[in-house]
């Protein structure tokens, strides 16, 4: 199985679990407000991941160096993986799970805009388009954008502070 391929299964079951634990704990429904902060968990988790399949890329072959472009190839195929496995998840989720979701975050998201002060017709606005990616199309298209925007970000950067961080290869004999 690709590296890629593997951690970012992982990736996607730890941040399934991550929010299965919010959900869990109330987060999801009765402490929305909480969940704001919690909801970075899912990101670390990713960004975790991908440290641990770089350093995995960069140690294995016992190499001193690894290629930038290589690390960004395995950077984004755990990125489409991961993307297309939390939108499953994500999907289920907001189907079967915890429906209630989407309603009361928006609700939190327009009472927070009202108390801002700001016009009627924004905070309309915002939330059809809120609505709208809650929809399969939008859901995928946030999912995608960005968990690959992520990994593209993330992956040449722990490329380059693993290589900095790596010590000479050991040598057997």
């Amino acid at each position: 199985m690709a590296a890629g391929l593997k951690y970012g299964l992982i990736a996607a079951a730890g941040m399934s679990a991550w929010m299965l634990g919010e959900y869990a704990f109330g987060l999801h429904t009765t402490r929305i407000d909480i969940s704001n902060l919690t909801g970075y968990g899912v990101v670390l988790i990713f960004i975790a991941a991908l440290w641990r399949l770089l350093h995995h890329q960069l140690y294995q072959t016992n190499r001193t160096w690894l290629p930038i472009w290589q690390g960004l190839l395995h950077g984004m195929l755990a990125s489409l993986v991961v993307a297309i496995s939390f939108y499953v998840f994500l999907s289920l989720y907001l189907r079967y799970i915890n429906p209630d979701y989407a309603d009361l975050t928006l609700e939190r998201l327009v009472a927070h805009m009202r108390i801002e002060g700001k016009p009627e017709g924004s905070i309309r606005a915002i939330a059809r388009e809120f609505r709208w990616g809650l929809t399969p199309v939008g859901l995928l298209f946030y999912v995608l954008k960005l968990y690959l925007f992520i990994g593209l970000v993330a992956s040449p950067l722990l490329t380059l502070w693993l290589n900095w961080r790596r010590k000479e290869p050991v040598h057997p004999g």
